[in-house]
């Protein structure tokens, strides 16, 4: 966990600045057509069906059992499950040309083929997919920092490579190439990485699984796929619909809150990743009661960082994107709140969703994900034609809150804590009142500290707000069982780092 949060945070930087060279070479229009292609090719991988996801829960047993060949027969299956979703995603993808010109109500003002670039797109989406499959045995082995280890370094080579050639080229297809180029050479060391971490497994890639195992594969697969499609389409849609709609240049502002909002959100996920094995190993050995204490404390913690996040965003992202690409480049604050509230709702769903998928719960409730993507589409669509961008982000929260919100921890509580879902709604709904009352607190000092400097406002509202979000929440749950044991972790976390150090 501690690794990986170190190695997003400077994937975060290394974004940002990427991101920044990117705007200031070739403009806010490429930026709209970048953000527009990778939504289309991310509804595109719906393909994928949730394979991952299946594979992972599959190896946990396994692994736990020190089962060498089954692992192996796990990873064959995985291998060829994958090939045939980089030709289908080529192929859908190919098929989608003629239909372009339908998503993009104004052609941006750019040199090259806005055909040419998405192929481009296509090809690095689909090739991807034809080695990532080892990485999910580092995954499910709890090894994800052997995974995070060759992403900084490719990340950072690329920054450098691409920002680079940007300045010097201002060349948008020659970026296109080294992108393609460092993805394939990341995911082909990613593959060596687990095979010489797993040199057995992989002597034996050839044997396969029996029929009645591929079968119950194919039903937690089938179950999954619809949960895929769910996460497609919210976030996939929205770009494709506001291209359609509004034009590709409210694409790139979004695309620039996107980039922000969703790499804090990767950042605060690598605490629930890293957990995610471990809670599958709960899953398989320990019973209702214990799963249960854990739930709350990952629903807890993930209050206290989501929500802090919350905070600084509402308080501070305006300023922050009107110094960084100019004021004409922000959204009313209306829409800003909507886009935070999503992400606050999708940070508060991780707990969730990894007890969802750790604990097999794949086929109970397999339609809910279909039911939120047609609410999203339709309501997206009738909104943005009101209220513009804020209409297509407030359909993807009311899709959210109406299904996902309670449903997925209706299972949980029916089929693994065989328990009421008054506590979880209980817990929700005094979490969120904390968030939104800090929120108006910080607003208030905000108006109150105001220098007049927009860089110096940023650096104070940061501090202010993070000075009052933790100090509410230590006063109101230092008290609490989650907290406690939240803090005997952190104490023995110190410790072992201490003795390390010494």
């Amino acid at each position: 966990m501690i690794y990986t949060f170190g190695v997003k945070s400077i994937y975060f930087v290394v974004a940002f600045v990427l991101r920044t060279v990117f705007i200031y070479t070739l403009g806010m229009e490429y930026v709209g057509v970048s953000g527009l292609f990778s939504s289309v090719l991310s509804v595109l991988s719906f393909a994928e069906l949730g394979i991952s996801t299946a594979m992972t829960y599959a190896l946990y047993g396994p692994i736990a059992q020190g089962d060498t060949r089954k692992i192996s027969q796990l990873m064959h299956f995985y291998k060829l499950a994958y090939r045939f979703v980089a030709g289908a995603v080529l192929t859908a993808g190919t098929v989608c040309i003629p239909f372009l010109p339908l998503i993009i109500k104004d052609t941006p003002d750019i040199h090259e083929s806005i055909t040419v670039i998405y192929i481009f797109y296509l090809i690095n989406t689909a090739s991807s997919y034809l080695l990532i499959y080892k990485s999910t045995l580092l995954t499910a082995s709890q090894k994800n920092y052997e995974i995070s280890k060759v992403t900084i370094r490719i990340s950072a080579a690329k920054c450098v490579i691409e920002s680079i050639l940007l300045v010097i080229f201002r060349n948008f297809m020659l970026y296109l190439c080294i992108e393609i180029i460092l993805n394939i050479l990341q995911n082909i060391l990613i593959s060596r990485r687990a095979v010489k971490t797993y040199p057995e497994v992989f002597e034996k890639s050839g044997e396969r699984l029996d029929k009645g195992e591929i079968k119950k594969l194919f039903q937690d697969i089938r179950a999954l796929f619809l949960y895929k499609v769910s996460g497609v389409v919210l976030d996939g849609t929205d770009n494709i619909i506001i291209s359609a709609f509004l034009g590709t240049g409210y694409v790139a502002v979004l695309s620039n809150y996107n980039m922000i909002v969703k790499n804090v959100y990767n950042l605060i996920l690598q605490v629930f990743q890293s957990t995610s094995a471990g809670v599958g190993n709960l899953a398989a050995t320990e019973g209702a009661k214990k799963q249960h204490h854990i739930f709350n404390v990952l629903l807890f913690l993930s209050f206290w960082l989501f929500g802090f996040c919350v905070v600084e965003l509402f308080i501070n992202i305006n300023d922050f994107i009107g110094i960084w690409t100019g004021t004409t480049n922000t959204f009313p604050i209306v829409t800003v709140m909507i886009l935070i509230t999503d992400f606050y709702l999708t940070g508060m769903m991780s707990a969730v969703s990894y007890f969802r998928t750790s604990n097999g719960l794949f086929v109970q409730g397999k339609y809910r994900p279909l039911i939120m993507a047609l609410i999203n589409i339709v309501l997206s669509v009738l909104f943005v034609q009101k209220i513009g961008v804020a209409g297509v982000l407030l359909g993807t929260v009311l899709s959210r809150l109406s299904t996902q919100f309670w449903f997925d921890a209706y299972l949980i509580y029916k089929y693994v804590f065989k328990d009421s879902l008054k506590e979880y709604l209980k817990n929700m709904f005094l979490y969120t009142g904390t968030i939104i009352a800090i929120c108006c607190i910080c607003g208030i000092c905000s108006r109150l500290l105001d220098t007049g400097a927009a860089i110096l406002n940023l650096g104070v509202n940061a501090v202010v707000v993070a000075v009052i979000y933790n100090a509410v929440c230590f006063l109101l749950f230092r008290k609490t069982t989650e907290f406690e044991y939240l803090k005997n972790i952190g104490y023995g976390l110190g410790k072992n780092l201490k003795k390390k150090i010494m």
